[in-house]
């Protein structure tokens, strides 16, 4: 999702932000970086997950992929 929308949701929920977030808002080159280390990482790697529609569309996508990662445990 866009900064702008996780921003947004914090403020809706009542959360403060914290130092990380403002450093994440601030600084966009920095978030890219944080982004694109996400995207390398391996063993296990990250799955990327859009989080723009509804929370329980994207908790039904989040469990899928958990059911899917899992299912041979």
């Amino acid at each position: 999702m866009s900064p702008e929308e996780r921003a947004q949701r914090l403020r809706d929920r009542g959360l403060e932000q914290t130092r990380e977030e403002a450093e994440l808002e601030a600084n966009s080159v920095f978030r890219q970086k944080v982004e694109a280390s996400y995207r390398r990482m391996e063993n296990p790697g990250c799955l990327e997950v859009d989080a723009s529609p509804s929370r329980e569309k994207v908790l039904q996508t989040v469990l899928g992929l958990i059911r899917n990662t899992f299912q041979d445990l």
